[in-house]
């Protein structure tokens, strides 16, 4: 769906500052990583750029994922060992070496000698020196990101109760203004506006928005990857005529509104 109400600087500001980060949340990586089979594309832009564990024989290291690819945070151990890239340990022992006046065919040969060894084989190397290139057997996310901002299942919420407001979106009212205020970087307003967490039973591949009706007031739903779900409590708002229901297949990357069977008339 395309929402065509927010402005651009609006827009911009919630996909950097807010809806940019939602992939950090744990209950987000960690659906979309059991997922990956299903929605493998969508699963690897999830995992860009993210905190992940790796295992292996040489313990657990924290890293990143870029393009696709686990990389190792460089750290100083208690005993003083390094742990790091490859290439960047090769560029380490060599300025080490070089500081330490070995000859370049010295050097060279050392380089080489790491280049070919085989994982988990420690190498030992001129003035002490000694390195393991650890191999890695699993990798999972970290789980340790900040929880998705409530303002983003409620911006979704508001573009998707606008397809039920039509033009009444664009009135003053204090309800839809304090939508906006919300949306504009203020502090949700209790009085108005209640963004619930929730979680069902099962994972499935899609994401959908519901709108529930009003039992007083509009709510609707934010469901993603199937499990993670957002109750969206307008609490001083209430729509009229028929209600919808949308989903997102993202195995088929398909896209299907259809019109609830309960109608809801109260205004």
């Amino acid at each position: 769906m395309t929402c065509r109400f927010v402005c651009v600087s609006c827009n911009s500001r919630m996909g950097r500052l807010i809806e940019g980060h939602a992939k950090a949340d744990p209950t987000i990586q960690l659906l979309a990583s059991n997922l990956a089979r299903k929605i493998p594309q969508l699963a690897a832009k999830l995992s860009e750029g993210q905190k992940y564990v790796s295992v292996g024989p040489g313990g657990k290291s924290l890293g990143k994922v870029k393009e696709g690819e686990f990389v190792v945070h460089s750290r100083k151990l208690d005993d003083g060992s390094l742990i790091q890239p490859t290439p960047i340990a090769a560029q380490s022992i060599q300025r080490m070496l070089e500081r330490a006046n070995y000859s370049k065919n010295i050097i060279s040969d050392a380089l080489r000698r790491l280049e070919l060894a085989p994982e988990n084989t420690r190498v030992t190397l001129p003035d002490g020196l000694a390195a393991v290139k650890w191999s890695i057997e699993q990798i999972h996310p970290a789980l340790d990101g900040p929880l998705l901002n409530p303002v983003v299942p409620l911006k979704s919420a508001y573009e998707f109760l606008a397809l039920h407001l039509n033009t009444t979106v664009y009135e003053d009212a204090p309800a839809l203004a304090a939508i906006r205020s919300a949306l504009a970087g203020a502090p949700l307003d209790p009085a108005h506006l209640i963004v619930e967490r929730l979680h069902a039973p099962k994972m499935n591949p899609f994401h959908g928005l519901v709108f529930e009706g009003n039992t007083p007031y509009a709510k609707v739903q934010v469901r993603l990857f199937g499990q993670l779900a957002f109750r969206v409590h307008f609490k001083t708002l209430a729509v009229g005529g028929p209600r919808f229901i949308y989903t997102h297949d993202l195995e088929a990357n398909t896209e299907h509104v259809a019109q609830s069977s309960s109608g809801d008339e109260q205004g």
